[in-house]
């Protein structure tokens, strides 16, 4: 896949079968096609759960915007709740959150 990807030019659009076929998560997919934007390169889903994805559109670049987001939002209560168990855990003397 690193070679597919590195070999689009600008003006070029990745296409993919399904939407986990270039990201291990959400998090990995999310700074791929961010690097494909970057490039001015399309990201277009054919099939499943995101085939509304077409970067090269309007329609498709609110769908995965609103997908961002919602990945830097779970991001971001993850750390918290992680922050607020290690917090919670130096009170009762227990040592990276284990009992």
């Amino acid at each position: 896949m690193r070679a597919c990807l590195k070999a689009l030019q600008p003006g070029n659009t990745l296409v993919v079968w399904k939407l986990e076929r270039l990201g291990r998560d959400l998090k990995h997919l999310i700074n791929t096609v961010d690097d494909l934007k970057k490039r001015n390169v399309g990201f277009k889903v054919l099939t499943g759960a995101g085939a509304q994805i077409d970067t090269t559109t309007a329609n498709g670049r609110l769908i995965f915007g609103i997908f961002a987001a919602l990945a830097e939002f779970e991001a971001e209560l993850i750390r918290e709740r992680t922050k607020n168990r290690f917090d919670s855990s130096k009170g009762t003397g227990t040592i990276g959150g284990k009992a």
